[in-house]
């Protein structure tokens, strides 16, 4: 009989958990989660992945190292290979990352104070204050893992 009892507790759990979580802003700008969005509100589908609230894909973990150490893609219009695997690399990983082409001399000086190089390379990532020339996936993974996103 105890047997039963807890098999059906354990049933009524398990369908519990699964029900689907929404996510919505107030007018206010506030967000909410619940089970059930008010009928005027904008609502999405949240994903609940061990404890992590995610309304667009990106885990907790990732939204703060975005914020703690963005990521930015320095490349040049030389730059066609590494280029490429550099930001193919990035994508593997789902890494939220923004883009700039160096172009011009007068974006390369920038850079070039900006980074500190004396003669910048690209492809170069800046994690955070960190630039890391050329397109190393080992020593970009470390700096990558260290600045606190997730594998």
């Amino acid at each position: 009989m105890k047997a039963l009892v807890c098999l059906i507790a354990c049933a009524l759990l398990a369908s519990a958990s699964a029900q689907e979580v929404f996510r919505w802003t107030d007018k206010n700008g506030k967000v909410h989660y619940g089970d059930q969005p008010p009928p005027e509100a904008d609502a999405k589908a949240a994903n609940l992945v061990k404890n992590r609230v995610s309304a667009d894909g990106e885990s907790f973990e990732t939204r703060r190292a975005a914020q703690m150490a963005p990521l930015t893609l320095y490349t040049g219009a030389d730059c066609k290979e590494l280029c490429t695997q550099a930001r193919d690399f990035l994508k593997k990983r789902k890494l939220p990352y923004s883009e700039q082409s160096i172009t011009t001399p007068e974006q390369l000086a920038a850079f070039s104070r900006q980074s500190g190089q004396q003669t910048p390379q690209v492809p170069t990532l800046q994690v955070g204050t960190r630039y890391i020339e050329g397109f190393a996936p080992g020593s970009w993974g470390s700096a990558i893992d260290v600045a606190g996103y997730p594998k």
